[in-house]
């Protein structure tokens, strides 16, 4: 779950650096800054609230105090007293079916220039307040600004196509040029998602501990599969530093291989190419975000997990005989 934090703060600081346009003589505002994501296919859901600052200070100075970036405050005794009224409303032909109210929860965050506290608003998804074929709007009251708000429709269901359980990245009784082979991971449609992200998890021991590698492959948007490269997986555990050797008594054993496929919306697919490094000449960011009165994003994504596949045998002994990564075989 901790890693599902760092991901909305990374988000969220993104977008406050989408904004390039600040006068610095202008009346201060207070401006909300926003990144939820609704998953129909996760029981807890979080949505990140905190606000952008501007003040006489230093900036750094600013950002250590935690009321420069969150809403509400400590009481003497370090309790969290919120000041948001924070509600998603579930609609359906322009009526209100249902809602839930989120509660705040401070959490500290990992180190960093910002101060570490911060808070997540959530709510458990009980009774099935997530369906398909709603629509869910995010309503926040801090009673000092505009109301801020944003809409968003659920990515629904899909679910991988048939597959082996197994990876054949080598075959060395295949001709020269194809022995390092392809795998093709497939999938069913998702309603109302315009891009998906394929993350291939491979599950190792090295001597008494069990780790893992996350293998993430490119957004796909435009058709609903991944091709997986033998070459390309055996280049990626050759560069990852956490397979450097450090002591000639290492011993590695692959385990199983885990496949987590992210559906998004085309709002989040908007927001992730808008907070793309930039690479070009021009160094200005473009802008985007979804929220009413406020900055961010508020969407919806389906989060699709497959575990238990193996690597071959053929695969595996390739890794022992030819990276030098101390792997063994099973």
């Amino acid at each position: 779950m901790k890693k599902i934090f760092i991901m909305f703060i990374a988000f969220a600081m993104l977008c406050i650096a989408c904004e390039t346009d600040f006068d610095v003589n202008a009346e201060w505002e207070e401006t909300m800054v926003i990144y939820g994501l609704l998953d129909l296919n996760t029981d807890t859901q979080y949505v990140k609230i905190s606000k952008a600052f501007l003040g006489e200070m230093d900036a750094l100075e600013m950002a250590q105090y935690a009321d420069s970036i969150n809403f509400g405050s400590y009481d003497t005794s370090g309790n969290y007293i919120d000041e948001l009224a924070v509600k998603i409303y579930k609609w359906k032909f322009n009526e209100i079916k249902d809602s839930v109210a989120l509660t705040a929860v401070p959490t500290i965050r990992d180190a960093g220039i910002f101060n570490e506290n911060i808070v997540v608003y959530e709510f458990v998804n009980n009774n099935s307040f997530l369906e398909n074929e709603y629509e869910y709007e995010l309503v926040i009251d801090s009673g000092s600004v505009n109301i801020v708000s944003s809409r968003t429709k659920l990515v629904e269901s899909f679910s991988f196509d048939n597959m082996a359980n197994q990876f054949k990245f080598y075959k060395p009784l295949n001709p020269d040029t194809t022995k390092f082979t392809l795998e093709t991971i497939k999938w069913s449609d998702a309603n109302n998602a315009t891009m998906y992200q394929l993350t291939v998890r491979i599950n190792y021991t090295e001597n008494n501990d069990t780790l893992y590698l996350d293998w993430r492959q490119p957004l796909e948007s435009t058709e609903n599969l991944t091709i997986l490269e033998g070459k390309s997986f055996f280049s990626f555990l050759e560069a990852s530093k956490e397979l450097e050797v450090n002591t000639p008594n290492t011993v590695r054993r692959f385990q199983t291989i885990d496949l987590y496929l992210t559906a998004g919306t085309a709002d989040l697919y908007t927001y992730m190419q808008v907070n793309e490094p930039i690479t070009g000449i021009v160094q200005q960011r473009p802008y985007f975000t979804n929220i009413n009165n406020g900055i961010g994003l508020f969407s919806s994504r389906y989060s699709l997990v497959k575990k238990g596949m193996v690597l071959s045998d053929d695969t595996k002994d390739y890794v022992r005989d030819n990276l030098g990564l101390s792997f063994e075989s099973n």
